[in-house]
C-alpha cells in the first residue's frame, strides 16, 4: 500500500475545523496520490448512502483499491481511502464506471459518490507514448463527484470535488498510482 500526500490547504484542516468550515480559495483542497495501491480490504461498518447505492457487495458493486492518506507537510499519517466501483463500460480504449469512496480519517469518516456526467474513466495510453511503469497498460483521465455526507464531524458535511488520475492496470486491477490527485472545492462542515 503507497502513501497518499495531503498537500494545498490540509483537508483536516479544511473539513475537521470548528463550526462551519470552507475551502478559503476555489482551489479547495488536493489529495494526491503516488505508487502501488492495496485491494480494497474495508471490514467496518458501510453508511445507508453506500447500501443504497451498492445493496450487495460483488454482485452490484466491487471493491477496488485502498490507500494510506498522509499530511505531506507534518509527514503524519490521517486515515485510508477505501473505493468500490460498478457499472464498468469498456468501449474501445476507453473506460467508465461508477465510484463511492469512503475516506476513514481523524474526526470521522466522509464519504463522496461519483455523479452522473462525470463518473471515473479515462483513455487507455499508447505505451509508446505512456510506457506503464509496473502495469500492462495505463489509464488516464478522471472524474466528477459530491461529497455525501460522512461521521463524526463529517456528518453533514457537503460540496463537490474532481480527480485526474494516471493509473496503471495489470489487466484485471488497478495496480499503480502514477498519479492520483483528488480536489475538494468549497466543502463544507458543520
Amino acid at each position: 500500500m503507497r502513501r497518499v500526500l495531503l498537500v494545498s490547504l490540509s483537508v483536516v484542516a479544511l473539513l475537521v475545523g470548528a463550526g462551519r468550515a470552507q475551502a478559503q480559495s476555489d482551489n479547495g483542497s488536493i489529495i494526491v496520490a503516488e505508487g502501488f495501491s492495496a485491494p480494497n480490504a474495508y471490514s467496518g461498518p458501510l453508511p445507508d448512502v453506500f447500501t443504497a447505492w451498492c445493496p450487495q457487495i460483488g454482485i452490484d458493486c466491487v471493491p477496488t483499491v485502498q490507500l494510506e492518506v498522509f499530511d505531506v507537510k507534518k509527514s503524519r499519517r490521517l486515515g485510508t481511502i477505501y473505493a468500490w466501483g460498478r457499472e464498468f463500460v469498456q468501449a474501445g480504449a476507453t473506460l467508465a464506471f461508477k465510484e463511492f469512496i469512503l475516506y476513514d480519517l481523524e474526526g470521522g469518516q466522509l464519504y463522496t459518490l461519483s455523479q452522473d456526467g462525470g463518473h471515473p474513466g479515462g483513455a487507455f495510453a499508447d505505451a509508446g507514448l505512456i510506457p506503464p511503469k509496473a502495469g500492462v497498460v495505463v489509464l488516464v483521465g478522471g472524474a466528477e463527484g459530491t461529497v455525501v455526507g460522512g461521521t463524526g464531524r463529517f456528518a453533514h458535511a457537503s460540496g463537490g470535488y474532481s480527480t485526474r488520475l494516471k493509473v496503471e492496470s495489470d489487466g484485471t486491477n488497478f495496480i499503480y498510482y502514477d498519479e492520483l490527485y483528488i480536489r475538494f472545492r468549497q466543502v463544507k462542515v458543520d
